[in-house]
C-alpha cells in the first residue's frame, strides 16, 4: 500500500497543477473575504438602524416632554390664577371691613361673581387637558393611568370645595348692573358681618386647599415625565415631593399600581366612579 502510494505521488504532475491550486486558494481567500465585508456590514447597518431608532424615539420623546411642558405651565398658570382670586377676594373684604371701622376711605373689594367663573372654567379646562394627555400617552408608562386618576381625584375635590364656596360669593361679591350707561356701576352692596365673614374664610380656605393638590399632583407628574423621557440625556435625577406633612399623598410612577388603586377605591371620586359603574351594570343586567 505505501508503495502503491509513493508511486501515485509520483505520478501527480505537481508542478502544473501549481497554478490551479493558487486559483482555488485565491477563490477561497476572496470568498471568505467577502463573507467577512457582508458580516461586517450587516453588522454595521444592524448598528446604524438601532442608533436611528434610538434617535427617532428620543426624537419622540422630547416632542411628547414638550407637550407635556406646555400643558403644566398652562395649568400651573390656571391654578395660580384660581386661587389667587379666591384668597384676593376674602383679603380684600377683610381689609375693607378693618379700614372702615377705623375711619378710613376703602374701596371695595375686586373680585366679580363672573370673573371666578371664568378662572374657575379655565382651571377645569386645564386639568381635563392633563387628564387627556395621560390618557393619550399611556403607552409612555402603565403609571400614566394613576396620574390620570390623580388628576381626576382633585378636579372632582375641587369643584365638590367650590359648592358651598359659590353659594357664599354669589351674595357677598360686589355686582355690576347688567347693561348700566355707566360702565362698572353696581348695585347697592353692604358689608358682611363677621360670622358671615368667617364662614367664607373657611370655604375658601377648602376650596385652595383642593386647588393646591392639584398643583401637587402636576409637580409630581412633571418630575416623573422630566427623569422618564429627558433623563437618558442627564447624569442627576430629580427626586420625588417630600411635602412636611406625611397625610399629603405624592403620586410617583415606581408606586404607581399601589396608589393607582387608592385614587380608584379610597377618595370620593374613586367611590363615585365605583357606585356609577355599578349602577351601569345593574342596568345592563336588568335590561338583559
Amino acid at each position: 500500500m505505501a508503495d502503491y502510494l509513493s508511486k501515485l505521488g509520483h505520478a501527480v504532475p505537481w508542478a502544473s497543477l501549481g497554478p490551479f491550486i493558487g486559483a482555488i486558494a485565491t477563490v477561497i481567500a476572496a470568498t471568505l473575504g467577502a463573507l467577512v465585508v457582508i458580516w461586517q456590514n450587516a453588522k454595521q447597518a444592524k448598528r446604524a438602524t438601532g442608533q436611528l431608532r434610538h434617535t427617532e424615539a428620543l426624537k419622540l420623546k422630547m416632542r411628547v416632554y414638550e407637550e407635556i411642558v406646555c400643558l403644566c405651565r398652562e395649568a400651573g398658570d390656571a391654578q395660580v390664577s384660581y386661587s389667587s382670586y379666591a384668597r384676593g377676594f376674602v383679603t380684600d373684604l377683610t381689609l375693607y371691613r378693618e379700614m372702615t371701622r377705623a375711619g378710613l376711605s376703602w374701596g371695595l373689594p375686586k373680585a366679580r361673581v363672573p370673573s371666578l367663573f371664568e378662572k374657575q372654567a379655565h382651571f377645569n379646562k386645564a386639568v381635563i387637558a392633563l387628564i387627556s394627555l395621560a390618557e393619550r400617552w399611556g403607552v409612555i408608562h402603565p403609571g400614566l393611568e394613576m396620574y390620570r386618576s390623580a388628576f381626576s381625584v382633585a378636579l372632582h375635590d375641587a369643584g365638590i370645595a367650590f359648592d358651598p364656596y359659590r353659594s357664599l360669593v354669589i351674595r357677598l361679591m360686589p355686582a355690576e348692573i347688567p347693561n348700566s350707561p355707566l360702565q362698572g356701576s353696581l348695585f347697592p352692596w353692604t358689608l358682611p358681618d363677621d360670622a358671615t365673614i368667617q364662614t367664607l374664610e373657611v370655604a375658601t380656605e377648602a376650596l385652595i386647599k383642593a386647588i393646591d393638590s392639584f398643583g401637587g399632583f402636576m409637580y409630581d407628574f412633571q418630575i416623573d415625565m422630566q427623569n422618564l423621557l429627558v433623563g437618558e440625556l442627564f447624569e442627576h435625577r430629580i427626586a420625588p415631593r417630600r411635602p412636611l406633612d406625611p397625610k399629603i399623598v405624592v403620586a410617583r410612577l415606581d408606586d404607581w399600581e399601589e396608589l393607582k388603586g387608592y385614587f380608584e377605591n379610597s377618595t370620593a371620586w374613586g367611590k363615585m366612579a365605583n357606585d356609577i359603574d355599578a349602577q351601569v351594570r345593574k342596568a345592563n343586567e336588568v335590561r338583559g
